[in-house]
């Protein structure tokens, strides 16, 4: 049996580069600080739960949304968690435990979906009528995408923790035989679905 333990994530503008800065600079002084406060606490109680599962980190797999298959996984993580993300924070000391970072993204899908949301994003730009759904769309292909890598670089007895992002919609699209463990909950109750 493989198992997967599955972090529906929270991201903050550092894990999200100049798409975070952009978004940020839509939010007042007073938002940006409650999310960020948010986002903290979020990845202190992640943190935690991961502690608390007593897990054998050697051979752990780590998938994270947003890390592209590259050959360049441990520097982008490295990056990232320099710049202040406590996700890339937690994958880092996850690493150093003797779990192994996988890429876990097609690089062509996210290049995609940062040019439509910086266009989305951008307020002199304007938004295309349809820019929700060629949104949905390509999140549906990166789900596909990240459902296939798991699929094949998960074996059978190994565990894998996967930390994505809220707005995905990916238990369906796993194979059967992955467990699925999901400590903080179903993501579609999150999502505010059923």
């Amino acid at each position: 049996m493989r198992a997967l333990i599955y972090f529906p994530i929270i991201h903050s503008p550092k894990d999200l580069g100049s798409l975070g800065k952009a978004a940020s600079d839509l939010r007042s002084n007073t938002q940006e600080n409650k999310y960020l406060d948010a986002v903290k606490q979020f990845w202190e109680i992640v943190a935690k739960t991961i502690e608390g599962l007593e897990l054998d980190y050697s051979g752990l797999k780590l998938y994270q949304d947003g890390l592209p298959v590259c050959g360049k996984e441990k520097e982008i993580v490295a990056e990232v968690a320099e710049s202040g993300s406590e996700n890339h924070r937690l994958l880092q000391t996850l690493n150093q435990k003797g779990a192994v970072l996988m890429g876990t993204e097609s690089p062509e899908l996210l290049v995609k979906e940062r040019e439509l949301m910086m266009q989305m994003l951008n307020p002199t730009g304007g938004v295309m009528a349809d820019s929700l759904e060629k949104a949905q769309t390509l999140l549906n292909q990166r789900d596909e995408y990240i459902a296939q890598r798991i699929a094949q670089t998960l074996q059978n007895n190994e565990m894998g923790i996967l930390f994505l992002g809220l707005m995905h919609d990916i238990e369906a699209k796993l194979p059967e035989d992955i467990f699925l463990i999901e400590p903080l909950g179903k993501p579609s109750v999150l999502r505010g679905g059923s």
